[in-house]
């Protein structure tokens, strides 16, 4: 009895064994993952060095006011080529032109926030019309094409009258679920509110005009 207490117990001498080496498709995925990460940071360590000064609205600007100078303010953005923006270097080329849309301070300014002229411009009018695809050129119309807007009267002394409206295409939407497609017009402001009568009535039809001179 006092020998077998005093043997070694034959588990306690054994060694256990070492554990084996890696799996192979593990070192590949670890090595993958280490170079996913390195790209990710060289890619977001390359947009955030590579900004741009570009020019930010300052101050609000309503619709068809001037842009002047302190209007705007310059601001160093990491930019991706996609994204339409005007170069603090180009700041006098939009100095003077006018904002086509509503311009809210912080804004960074697009190219297609300014125009050269004002739509419309004093003495004139914009006007929508709903058209059927009967009712326009097979060809379509375009913006800054000149048409001539012909209605012909619903009022009993004008019945049967053409009224005609020389007119210059804005802006041409898409057709709705009716097939109707609104387009806008600038003709001049003594013929908007009649022309808007008779849109609103269904009767005018559109007539391209030779852009030739």
């Amino acid at each position: 009895m006092l020998l077998q207490r005093l043997s070694p117990s034959k588990e306690a001498g054994q060694v256990r064994p070492l554990p084996g080496r890696r799996s192979p498709m593990m070192l590949v995925a670890g090595v993958a993952l280490t170079a996913l990460g390195a790209l990710v940071a060289w890619q977001v360590y390359g947009v955030a060095s590579q900004r741009v000064p570009v020019l930010v609205m300052a101050r609000d600007v309503p619709v068809g006011q001037p842009l002047q100078a302190q209007d705007l303010r310059t601001v160093a953005l990491g930019m991706d080529t996609a994204v339409q923006s005007v170069d603090a270097t180009g700041k006098s080329t939009v100095i003077g032109k006018r904002a086509a849309v509503a311009l809210k301070s912080g804004t960074l300014l697009s190219p297609a926030h300014v125009t050269e002229a004002l739509v419309p411009a004093p003495g004139e009018v914009v006007v929508p019309v709903a058209l059927k695809p009967s009712r326009l050129p097979a060809r379509g119309i375009q913006p800054g094409d000149r048409v001539v807007a012909t209605a012909v009267s619903s009022g009993q002394a004008g019945q049967g009258a053409a009224q005609d409206h020389p007119a210059r295409v804005d802006r041409v939407g898409q057709p709705d679920a009716d097939g109707l497609a609104v387009v806008d017009l600038v003709v001049p402001a003594a013929a908007g509110t009649t022309l808007a009568r008779q849109a609103a009535e269904g009767s005018v039809a559109i007539v391209l005009q030779s852009q030739a001179g």
